[in-house]
């Protein structure tokens, strides 16, 4: 099937609903195009402009090569936290900025059943990394969880344990495959769901509650596509509160300051990337980008520099 991110395309064969098939060697979109493309303007955002990709290593581990989730670090400057896809271990794996493992925090007691995401964010031990076991497997998994560590501060050691908190939960009206994670201003995760239809269920769990709270529908593509607006991830800048949406093929920012009535969302240039299951919020106000395959390239988009 065709599918195009912004002003590249390309064609590949159709894929299922997990993702283009991991079979034989990856397609060879260049991801450097988009780095020579125009700025993308998003006013009201982290950044009233975005800059171009620019690549700044490899993840060389041959053992991280479904890497499904990421998240930028508020504790440890220039770490970037992720973790691999389903039956990997459960374990989160820190790295700098070109791609080498300077840490690993083992998550003790759970099983990496189906992590998707990953997220930052303030809690009452300061900084906690919260882990989305909210993938389906293709089966009829019911009950889905939110694991929950504070993030520790690396100061030389490689390798920690932590005890996480696991919150499980359904969703209303029955099962939903899921890939996307965020968390709001009041700890709060948001899971967006991966549909074949160009659109994401927006759901907030609650406090005490094990049910998701439904809050809006969005689209993630044109009407007509399937694969390459399925969202794979996300990430939620908090003041102004924007979400930071990614499918396959597009990536965009959505105006969340009313969660029941999200702003139309706007598409960002970004990092074409085979297979990109993960995003996550810059400090500095852009974004990063990393995706499944050996030997990913990550990707970081800065605030486009003022005009004089």
């Amino acid at each position: 099937m065709p599918w195009s991110f912004l002003l590249v395309a390309c064609t590949v064969p159709a894929g299922d609903s997990a993702g283009p098939h991991r079979d034989g060697e990856p397609d060879t979109a260049d991801s450097a195009d988009s780095a020579d493309s125009a700025d993308s303007v998003v006013g009201g955002g982290p950044c009233a402009a975005y800059g171009a990709a620019v690549a700044t290593g490899t993840v060389a581990d041959p053992t991280l090569d479904e890497l499904s989730g990421l998240a930028a670090s508020r504790l440890n400057p220039g770490v970037l936290w992720t973790h691999e896809d389903s039956g990997g271990a459960p374990e989160l794996y820190a790295l700098d900025p070109t791609g080498q493992r300077v840490a690993t925090l083992t998550l003790d007691g759970v099983t990496n059943t189906d992590w998707e995401d990953l997220a930052v964010a303030e809690c009452a031990a300061g900084w906690c990394l919260h882990v989305g076991d909210i993938g389906t497997l293709g089966t009829d998994r019911d009950t889905f969880a939110v694991l929950t560590v504070p993030e520790p501060l690396l100061s030389g050691a490689s390798t920690l344990t932590a005890t996480p908190e696991v919150r499980t939960f359904r969703y209303p009206e029955g099962p939903e495959d899921a890939e996307a994670l965020a968390v709001d201003a009041a700890g709060r995760p948001l899971v967006l769901t991966k549909r074949t239809d160009a659109t994401t269920h927006l759901y907030r769990l609650d406090d005490g509650a094990d049910v998701l709270t439904p809050l809006a529908t969005l689209a993630t593509g044109p009407s007509d596509e399937d694969l390459a607006a399925r969202v794979t991830a996300a990430d939620l800048w908090l003041d102004p509160p924007r979400l930071l949406v990614r499918t396959y093929f597009h990536l965009y920012e959505v105006d969340l300051t009313a969660p029941e009535a999200p702003g139309d969302p706007v598409e960002l240039a970004a990092a074409v990337e085979f297979q990109g299951e993960a995003v996550a919020w810059a400090p500095d106000g852009g974004f990063w980008q990393v995706s499944e395959w050996q030997s990913p390239t990550l990707w970081h988009t800065p605030c486009a520099e003022a005009t004089p």
